[in-house]
């Protein structure tokens, strides 16, 4: 049981690492709103940038955002719940409607999502895909490759939840009490 909640440990930090790290996508998102509302004001344009491309940038931005912490969001358990069932449930009720979620329907949907996402992103890199506005950004198999990635984060994610809701109702008391995640600021 030790080793399972270590793997979920070095998950959960990866997954965290990742989501800190790309944290700095929201000043991008920030700065090139505010350039575009700006630009658009006073109608000042750097060559090359105009209005589409800057509203490009900030949909990419976005999407590196919401892509790079779904996972984390997950483990941190910070995503949206219908609570009004299981509020009233004890610990161990939760951990076992939780397990059964990510065996069911978590699990059963990434298995078929992953590859559509594969194949959504290796065409559209084997393409060098861009923008389909004229004087849109290029490139755009990066975004979709971020998409690819949150797909791989939240399977991640779903293993080292499911894999602690394991420990936290089979293990022995002492570690069980570990496997459960500590409640987000705010919660």
């Amino acid at each position: 049981m030790h080793s399972i909640l270590a793997l979920c440990d070095r998950i959960d930090r990866t997954l965290e690492l990742i989501a800190e790290t790309c944290v700095w996508a929201f000043i991008g998102c920030i700065v090139t709103i505010c350039f575009d509302v700006v630009s658009r004001k006073f109608g000042y344009q750097i060559p090359g940038l105009g209005s589409t491309r800057l509203q490009e940038m900030e949909w990419h931005f976005h999407g590196v955002l919401f892509c790079t912490w779904l996972g984390w969001a997950y483990i941190k358990n910070a995503h949206v719940r219908i609570d009004v069932f299981t509020g009233q449930l004890d610990a161990r009720r939760q951990a076992r409607l939780e397990l059964i979620g990510c065996f069911l329907f978590a699990l059963p949907y990434l298995f078929v999502a992953l590859p559509f996402a594969h194949a959504f992103f290796m065409t559209s890199l084997t393409q060098l895909e861009g923008s389909s506005a004229p004087n849109g950004l290029g490139w755009r198999f990066l975004i979709k490759g971020f998409l690819y990635f949150g797909f791989i984060s939240v399977a991640f994610a779903v293993v080292s939840v499911a894999l602690r809701r394991v420990v936290f109702l089979y293990g022995p008391p002492e570690i069980a009490r570990r496997a459960l995640p500590k409640p987000s600021a705010g919660h």
